[in-house]
This record gives structure tokens, sequence and C-alpha cells, in this order.
């Protein structure tokens, strides 16, 4: 990993002045100037992203893009530059969630605003938001298709950053107010914050798709990827609580330090409701580090069958996304992706 010299950056800055003080003459233009600072300084605005970036996550959504290409048929260079796309917005939105939700770890490593600081991880995870954009903007002019609008492809992008900023504002204010959503507001954050990147991809992928071989209906591919990011969602919930290799890559429950209303959370604050008890919400307004506390609250979910009802509901999003997937006609990497999260392969913590 590179570092900014000091050295080498006072050497620019007498250049630069110079090169002001003889004037044009010099042919020294604000443009060259530009392109030594972007060539001497970009590597160093980078560095908390591949930082960030060196572990590689599940991969899960160049997966998800790669399967939803078996039913629509975009040319390769258009797929490869929408993958680009949905890959910064994903490592951009976890660096800044990770400051957000005061994250320590983030695939088995600090999370980047503890190394580099919070204004640097900020500066470059929108850097990233922008990017992304950029390519966006540009994904119309890479196309053959006929019959194509080209320039819904910018529009798509930033009603999904609308709804993606949307989503995780809700998040953050119910953590924050110690408000407790429904079942229904926390379906709708969820479509919004961990659909969206799906349904960004899809959207994009959707007007650039090969017309003349597609037969994959818009509604019916929004549905099953809606039925996917529940799935995928309430995975993580209950992941957070009991998956072991959760625990391994980030830290044991973070959820309960975190304070956060996830799927299994909100389940638990209900059953107790009916009981007239406050066990579940009163350890979550403590955002508590001890383990000792998370892992009686976990057993206060288990004696109200939480985590025996999410794995049955699971198990049933399963079943429903593998007969989606056969009525849209097949295919055999979505039926591999819920494959690998199905919920009996999840390792719990006894």
């Amino acid at each position: 990993m590179t570092h900014c010299n000091g050295s080498s950056v006072d050497k620019l800055k007498e250049k630069n002045l110079n090169g002001h003080a003889s004037g044009h003459a010099s042919g020294h233009t604000s443009s060259n100037v530009e392109d030594e600072v972007n060539a001497k300084y970009m590597r160093c605005l980078e560095e908390p992203y591949k930082y960030h970036t060196q572990v590689p996550g599940k991969a899960i959504r160049d997966q998800t893009i790669e399967a939803m290409n078996l039913w629509l048929g975009v040319e390769k260079n258009v797929l490869q530059k929408i993958k680009e796309v949905i890959t910064m917005l994903h490592e951009a939105s976890l660096l800044i969630d990770d400051i957000q939700d005061n994250s320590k770890m983030r695939r088995g490593q600090p999370a980047a605003y503890l190394i580099y600081g919070i204004s640097e991880v900020i500066n470059i995870a929108n850097l990233k938001y922008f990017e992304a954009g950029k390519i966006a903007l540009e994904l119309g002019s890479m196309t053959t298709a006929k019959n194509v609008d080209k320039s819904e492809a910018s529009k798509i992008f930033h009603d999904w950053m609308i709804k993606l900023h949307q989503g995780q504002g809700l998040d953050i204010h119910w953590r924050d107010h110690y408000i407790c959503p429904t079942v229904d507001e926390y379906i709708d954050m969820v479509l919004k914050k961990t659909g969206g990147l799906m349904m960004l991809a899809f959207d994009l992928m959707y007007i650039f798709r090969n017309q003349s071989e597609t037969k994959l209906v818009y509604d019916n591919g929004r549905k099953f990827l809606e039925t996917f990011s529940k799935f995928f969602q309430i995975r993580d919930d209950f992941c957070n609580l009991w998956d072991v290799k959760y625990a391994a890559n980030k830290s044991y429950c973070e959820d309960l330090t975190e304070g956060k209303y996830s799927w299994v959370i909100i389940q638990g604050i209900i059953k107790e409701r009916e009981l007239g008890t406050t066990r579940v919400t009163s350890i979550l307004k403590q955002r508590t580090t001890s383990d000792e506390i998370k892992s009686y609250c976990c057993q206060v979910l288990e004696s109200l069958k939480v985590k025996s009802e999410t794995t049955e509901l699971l198990e049933t999003l399963e079943k429903d996304l593998l007969e989606q997937i056969e009525g849209l006609g097949g295919n055999k990497m979505f039926i591999k992706i819920v494959g690998l999260l199905s919920p009996s392969r999840i390792q719990t913590v006894q």
C-alpha cells in the first residue's frame, strides 16, 4: 500500500509556485497542474477505499447480476460497467455504514474510518458515488441495442440513489430515536436499502436487455428480486445474532450494540408486548458491549420462539424463490445462489 510522501509533496508545491510566478510563458497550464496533482495525490485519496476492498466480500451482487443476465442478455461491455456501478456503490455505502453504525470491524479487519479517520473515508465514499453516477450516465453510449432511451440510465440511477438513502435514513432514525417500526415499515425500508442496489442493477439491465430474445416480464422480475431482498436481509439479521462465521468477521451480536431494530429484534419486541415485558427493548437501548448481556438477549429471543420462527420463515422464502425461478423459465445460477444462502447452511451459535 502506497503512502503520500511529504518531501515529494513539498517539491510539487515549489514547482507549482515557480510555474505560476513565470506565468503561462513557461507552458505550465492549469491542465498540467491538475494532471500532476491527480497523479501525486489521488492514490492517497483512494487509499481508504483500497484498504476496505482488499478483503473481498461475498460477491453476491456480482453473482446476482450474472444470474439476472441469463434472463436479460445484456451485452458484455455494458454488463461489466453495470457491475462496476453496483460494486462502487456497495463498497462506498459500507464505508459510510461503518461510521454511522460505529462498527469496529469489517470483513475481519478494523473498519476503514478507524485507520484513516472519518473525514477521509466520507470523502472517498462520496467520490465513489459520483464516479458510479458518471459511469451510469455513459452506459447509453456503450450499447448497440436499438430502441433504447439512452438517457433513462441516469434517471434510474438517481431515483434509486434517493431510495437507498431514504432506506438508510429510516434505519438510522428508528435506531437513534428508539422507534420500533411495524413489520410493513421494516419491509419497506428493506426494499429501499437492501433491495435498492439489486433493483438498480435490474432496472439498468432491463433497459439494455436483448429485446429480441428476452422473455422476462419486468413486473415478474421485480417481484422475484423483492422476495430475494427480503430473504437476504432477514437472513442477515438472523446471522448477526446466531451465525458463528458472522461473529468472527464482524463482532458478536453487533446489532445489539448498535441498537438496531432488525427483523428478529422487532419480532421479539412484538412478542414481549403481548406478554407485558420489555427485556429486548431495554437491552437494545443500552447499546451493550457485554457478551453476557447479548447472550442473555439471544436466550430471551429463543424462548420467545423468534429464532425457530425466523428459520421457518427463511425456509418458506427459500421455497418461494425456487418456485418463482422455475416459473420464470429456470435459472441455474440463481438456484445456486439461493442454495448457498439456504438457512440449512447457517452454522448457529449453540
